[in-house]
């Protein structure tokens, strides 16, 4: 449901910074419609949150008022666009947080919860820049927090009804697309003597042919593997805590390990598996592999790879 790649954040977020340029200016001129009304700049700015994760949306929501503020003077230097600049900074953060960062991002119904509470979010945020402005001037022209949730319930309406249906048609799209270059890593593996297959942006970008944990201790190393998706041959808990360490996304293996089954469990990492064993054998088929040897009684990651390199280099000998 969500982009992963740094690459398409950022486009993701320039793109809908345009549509939050062009939609105002739509439903002012075209549809002559007041901005409060349809609350055109509110919609990009809560889809990059939820697509694109607390910080592109709190960017987002930050950059657009001043954009449409030195373009068109809507919102209005003052009152409106401090208002508008803390509603909508607190929108794109709150929705990030709570799809990205919580449990709902695993929940059937997450977007529309995490809309909702962005929502109801960045209007206390109205509520309280709104507040602390009328403070100073008791004579303040802006709609009261009610005032503004009454004249834009359309938008509102908008936002609740297409939202959702924006990140879900996305999502899917990613999904699929994501699914594709599994499959094709999966075949590549089983029929071409490749042993490990990068994923990123859903298209296959490194591919090898070495055994065991070189690939990927190389792959991270060169910082290659961050928000990727691993297909490996075998992942036993040595390639496991190599791969936690590189924050990928998703791992999908052939063959997996018990241990290193148990390993991802713990460490919340997502993926899966066609064959599970209960240890990786090693190479003469006469015992466990050493390298699963070495990691089996450990389960800090950051000590596991200290102890597989020195493996590694024992082995080198």
């Amino acid at each position: 449901m969500k982009y992963k790649t740094r690459a398409s954040k950022i486009a993701t977020a320039g793109i809908l910074v345009a549509f939050g340029i062009i939609l105002p200016l739509v439903t002012a001129h075209g549809f002559l419609v007041a901005g409060t009304v349809f609350l055109p700049m509110h919609l990009p700015v809560l889809v990059c949150g939820l697509l694109c994760g607390p910080l592109y949306g709190l960017s987002v929501g930050a950059i657009l008022p001043l954009i449409n503020c030195m373009l068109t003077s809507m919102p209005s230097v003052y009152p409106m666009l401090p208002i508008m600049t803390a509603e909508l900074s607190v929108y794109g953060l709150i929705g990030g947080l709570l799809l990205h960062k919580t449990p709902l991002k695993d929940k059937k119904y997450g977007v529309y919860v995490a809309l909702v509470l962005a929502m109801v979010a960045g209007r206390i945020a109205y509520g309280i820049v709104f507040s602390a402005l009328l403070l100073f001037n008791p004579n303040l022209k802006a709609l009261s927090v009610w005032g503004a949730i009454v004249t834009g319930i359309p938008g509102i309406i908008i936002q609740l009804v297409f939202i959702p249906l924006i990140i879900y048609v996305v999502g899917g799209f990613i999904k699929s697309k994501k699914d594709r270059a599994i499959q094709s890593a999966r075949e590549t593996i089983k029929n071409d003597g490749i042993t490990c297959v990068i994923i990123k942006g859903g298209k296959i970008i490194k591919k090898s042919n070495e055994r065991g944990v070189k690939p990927v201790i190389s792959y991270l190393e060169n910082g290659e593997l961050k928000d990727a998706i691993v297909v490996d041959k075998i992942i036993g808990k040595a390639a496991a805590m190599i791969l936690s360490l590189a924050e990928v996304e998703y791992i999908y293996a052939i063959t997996i390990s018990k241990s290193a089954k148990e390993f991802l469990k713990n460490q919340k990492i997502a993926f899966d598996y066609e064959n599970e064993t209960e240890m990786i054998i090693n190479r003469k088929g006469d015992g466990r592999c050493p390298m699963e040897e070495t990691v089996l009684d450990i389960d800090d990651a950051k000590l596991g790879y200290e102890k597989i390199l020195e493996k590694v280099k024992e082995l080198a000998k």
